[in-house]
């Protein structure tokens, strides 16, 4: 798995896992048709490899106190790595990706309420160099939130 390319084996694992992060080798083997020590093998290799990391996902409307918003950024192109690295180490920050269209990034952010994002934004982001402007959408209500890899035909 040099390469970081994953076989049908390899893709069934995580599918198991995707459906339930806690879900036991035996049973995971079991459900695909491999040895236990097959998968626990497969899933230290991928893990390893850093293709698979098991988390928990909480549902942001449940934990209360708690106000999700996707901050769209356009930035300087010289800059572009500089600001994906400081809002990937801002705690407030959940999930960053680059983007093509009318922003260069995407950054999903957790904060305690509006007073909180007004501080995040002109705090913290508009302090960060290389950002030429922002546009912020408040997220109301999660109606799936599920990070799941294609299913192979």
């Amino acid at each position: 798995m040099s390469d970081h390319t994953l076989d049908e084996l390899d893709r069934a694992i995580v599918h198991e896992l995707e459906e339930d992060g806690r879900r036991a080798f035996r049973e995971i083997a079991r459900n695909i048709g491999s040895s236990e020590a097959t998968v626990r093998a497969r899933v230290k290799r991928l893990q390893d490899a850093s293709i698979l990391r098991i988390v928990a996902f909480a549902d942001p409307e449940q934990l209360g106190n708690t106000h999700l918003s996707l901050v769209f950024l356009t930035v300087d192109p010289a800059r572009h790595q500089a600001v994906v690295e400081a809002l990937v180490d801002m705690p407030e920050v959940t999930y960053v990706s680059t983007l093509l269209g009318r922003a260069d990034l995407c950054a999903e952010v957790l904060t305690a309420d509006n007073a909180a994002l007004w501080s995040f934004l002109n705090e913290k982001v508009a302090r960060i160099d290389g950002v030429r402007s922002t546009e912020t959408t408040p997220i109301l209500k999660v109606h799936k939130l599920r990070y799941a890899t294609p299913i192979s035909s």
